[in-house]
């Protein structure tokens, strides 16, 4: 069956979009009981579109690209359940970058906050479903590139159990880390996403909620963040309160260190090819992935496997999930300089290593604004219990609009 691609998107949406994708359609075998049809969704640079090119956010890279032969995997998952693609989406170069500043393409508007940035790497995307363009947008993350963006947008996001879907036709920056993932703008459309992409169904076992009593996360957190996360713990009495001392400082040390050496490891040779046509920042990331050490990856490892450990037994079971805020602090202003931008791009990798490092589901649902800008709220749950974290939210969304 041939799906035509959405002939109401124009090039003026604040960047989310890429031109090449407009006037393509795709095909698809649509089977009986599509879950989601009418349901129109845009996927990030970085997944496969037959009868295009996948860019990564970077015009070399495109041009000397193959053409596809057939989707992503993971988008013919949602053309089979009846969705309708809507366009292409611009990323960060390479998807090495949390912030949404494309060196070539530009910065994607965030339509919650325009004066802030949207966040990336799946930048387009999340811009798109917060300015109402798609219900639903692919992204990816590795170390927070959908969560991140989600809570600077004010729309809901997830990244899966890592392994729990398949990457298979999408570009992957480190591999023990990246996840498809996505965005959407109501719970119901996250949730439809998972059961279609993961050939899942939804699930009523109900989980418990525990908050995180630990001095290194509130000390990460800006204050008016932090005043509202602790107004509330107050208000919910039936969340739990375990006292931690994660170090997350050797967490996130140790997240740079792996993301970088497998991040080199993948694309190294091309990068040694192309350094002078990457974006200065980019170029730094893979300057300083080059120069990884054995000695390096080995004491990360060990650091990683520590923190699966601690984190197994705070989630001792698969009732129980985490709520934090996604991030310390809403998005950076435009105007902000590269040391603000990345004093907070290093406290959030603090928050964000916190799944990644062990791989588990998090979704970022959205919260409250600060100064007109959105900070989400986070639920972080066992390894494979997507299901029940996305249960979880159902409550937790009724907690805080009571």
């Amino acid at each position: 069956m041939n799906i035509p691609l959405s002939s109401q998107l124009q090039p003026d949406t604040g960047g989310a979009f890429l031109a090449e994708a407009f006037g393509h359609s795709l095909q698809a075998h649509l089977p009986f009981g599509k879950k989601l049809e009418g349901v129109r969704f845009a996927v990030k640079d970085v997944f496969d579109i037959a009868g295009t090119r996948t860019g990564a956010g970077n015009p070399v890279w495109l041009s000397g690209n193959p053409v596809a032969n057939k989707h992503a995997a993971a988008v013919e998952r949602l053309l089979s359940d009846g969705a309708t693609f809507v366009g292409k989406t611009l990323t960060d170069e390479l998807t090495y970058s949390l912030a949404g500043i494309n060196a070539h393409y530009g910065v994607p508007l965030n339509p919650a906050s325009p004066d802030r940035l949207p966040g990336g790497s799946s930048s387009g995307s999340v811009a798109a479903v917060a300015a109402g363009l798609a219900d639903i947008a692919l992204g990816t993350d590795c170390g927070g590139s959908v969560r991140l963006p989600a809570s600077y947008c004010g729309v809901w996001g997830m990244r899966p159990t890592h392994g729990r879907l398949s990457g298979h036709g999408c570009i992957t920056l480190a591999h023990s880390f990246d996840t498809v993932g996505w965005f959407a703008n109501t719970l119901e459309h996250l949730e439809q996403t998972f059961c279609a992409l993961a050939h899942a169904e939804t699930t009523s076992m109900p989980a418990t909620f525990l908050t995180l009593n630990d001095d290194g996360i509130n000390s990460l957190l800006d204050p008016t963040v932090g005043d509202a996360f602790s107004a509330l713990k107050n208000q919910q009495t039936d969340f739990l309160s375990v006292t931690t001392a994660l170090d997350l400082t050797a967490w996130a040390a140790a997240f740079r260190i792996l993301q970088a050496s497998e991040a080199w490891m993948e694309h190294g040779l091309w990068v040694t090819q192309h350094a002078d046509e990457l974006g200065a920042d980019i170029r730094q990331r893979f300057n300083i992935a080059a120069n990884v050490t054995t000695t390096q990856v080995r004491a990360a490892q060990e650091v990683r496997i520590a923190a699966i450990r601690e984190l197994n037994q705070i989630l001792d079971n698969q009732h129980k999930v985490i709520v934090i805020p996604t991030v310390p602090t809403p998005a950076p202003l435009l105007s902000a300089d590269s040391t603000q931008v990345d004093d907070i791009r290093m406290r959030s990798q603090h928050m964000l290593c916190i799944a990644g490092l062990a791989g588990l589901p998090q979704l970022s649902m959205p919260w409250i604004q600060i100064n007109g800008a959105p900070v989400g709220l986070s639920i972080i749950g066992g390894r494979g219990c997507d299901e029940i974290v996305l249960h979880a939210a159902h409550k937790l969304q009724a907690k805080i609009t009571d």
